[in-house]
């Protein structure tokens, strides 16, 4: 059984060499860290999670490790729903909040508000991004994205100079026909005016009010300085995150260190046959479990030496407990209503989990999650080994392999996925530890992860 696990290692090592292969022969072509094509363009938020969205966008899926990106998934199987949020911040760090929730009772419990059988959790995890990362280009497209960002600042310039022009000279219009009325006025109080000269003065004095009125509505409606840069700014910041979704790079090299921390509140109905009562069987149990990660990442893509490639290495430490060892059954439990010549039943069917439960425990897991993109990075080959290794437990080996697909909309001009979906297969237990009867291969798990990649929110 170690020979099968250690034929994934095998092939994850050789997949990742092979992705590795770069082709030198790559005509005008540079790499610059990212570091500093960031502060060279002066990249705001805003415009670097343009590169963000654009490259990480097939990534996300339903196993809850990978947090780049805002995106909602769904696990079919165990009727899983998750919400993912990234904050990126000035220096390129992200910061992501990944909530998930389901019902043990099955997926479509979800969504009759039962409160029993549910799970509920929360993971924070800061990234910091290596100064290792790079992205590669042409020269024609450095020059056509410097020249774009070059025309969105003089713009920006233009636009001040312009509305800072206006200002002024709203308030030299007002400030001039103050000063004309107060003339008039004057006029009008001169002694031996005749019936048509004061009529003159008083038609003047209405028109040149009328022209003040209207300019100082003007000057009420007018923004503030403070507003209109903010306007301007934000104009530029349009500008300039569309110049660089425009920007065609031949490659980008990004990797990360992930620590975070969270919790999962188990709550669930435990069954337990030993009773004799079938009051005393089902017991609702509830317990929060605690848990802390450290997590390498790398994502690679040059169009050159293709395929793309996502690796993820990574350890969590927590405070556990025993529910993912437990057996899941359906009970189901009839009323008789009547007497026994006119009788009726119902039957009710809920989920319960069968075995010996234990909280508490001190747990550790090494796992890896590694994608393998082709097909335009519409497909990928998801290859994900792990190792548990649990208090007064011997250590428990799995592996996992799957088939993403990611289905997208052709007249969205971002070219991000509208669905991932993912086939995949599981085998539990590879060294046998559980002393299980049944065969490596019968020891498995297939199901369909779906996640849907949103911007639900600006965070």
């Amino acid at each position: 059984m170690k020979t099968i696990f250690l034929f994934s290692f095998i092939l994850l090592s050789y997949s990742i060499a092979i992705c590795q292969i770069i082709n030198k022969n790559e005509p005008n072509r540079y790499s610059k860290n990212i570091d500093s094509f960031y502060h060279e363009f002066q990249l705001d938020p805003v415009t670097f999670n343009a590169i963000i969205k654009k490259e990480f966008n097939a990534v996300v899926n339903s196993s809850g490790r990978t947090t780049i990106g805002n995106y909602a998934s769904a696990d079919i199987k165990d009727g899983k729903v998750a919400f993912n949020a990234t904050k990126n911040f000035k220096n390129g760090d992200m910061f992501s909040i990944n909530a998930s929730g389901g019902i043990t009772d099955g997926f479509f419990a979800i969504f009759n508000q039962t409160k029993i059988n549910s799970n509920v959790g929360i993971n924070f995890k800061y990234n910091f991004r290596l100064s290792s990362s790079s992205i590669s280009f042409h020269t024609d497209e450095i020059k056509k994205l410097k020249k774009k960002i070059s025309d969105a600042k003089a713009e920006t310039i233009i636009s001040k100079t312009i509305n800072a022009h206006d200002s002024i000279l709203l308030r030299r219009k007002i400030a001039l026909l103050a000063a004309e009325i107060k003339t008039i006025d004057s006029k009008l109080s001169a002694v031996g005016l005749n019936t048509e000269q004061k009529a003159d003065f008083e038609y003047q004095l209405a028109l040149k009010t009328l022209q003040q009125d209207s300019l100082q509505l003007k000057q009420q409606i007018f923004p503030s300085s403070k507003e209109a840069d903010q306007k301007i700014k934000n104009a530029e910041l349009k500008t300039k995150a569309k110049a660089l979704l425009d920007f065609k790079y031949t490659g980008i090299s990004f990797q990360w260190i992930s620590i975070g921390g969270g919790l999962q509140n188990n709550n669930f109905n435990q069954f337990l046959p030993r009773f004799a009562s079938l009051d005393s069987q089902i017991i609702k149990q509830n317990n929060v479990v605690w848990n802390m990660t450290v997590e390498y990442n790398s994502y690679k893509w040059n169009q050159y030496s293709k395929p793309t490639y996502y690796l993820l290495f990574g350890f969590k430490g927590s405070i556990d407990d025993n529910f993912s060892d437990l057996t899941k059954v359906e009970i189901n439990e009839t009323n008789f209503y009547g007497s026994s010549v006119n009788q009726r039943s119902t039957i009710k069917k809920f989920n319960a989990y069968k075995g010996d439960y234990t909280t508490k425990l001190l747990a550790a897991k090494f796992y890896a999650d590694f994608y393998k993109f082709f097909f335009r990075n519409e497909a990928a080959i998801h290859i994900y080994p792990e190792a548990n290794f649990i208090q007064d437990s011997k250590p428990l080996y799995n592996a996992g392999i799957g088939l993403l697909y990611s289905f997208y909309d052709l007249k969205d001009k971002e070219n991000k996925a509208r669905l991932n979906a993912e086939l995949y297969f599981r085998l539990s237990d590879l060294s046998n530890t559980t002393a299980s009867k049944l065969s490596t291969l019968q020891r498995n798990e297939l199901g369909l992860r779906l996640s849907i990649p949103v911007s639900f929110f600006n965070f």
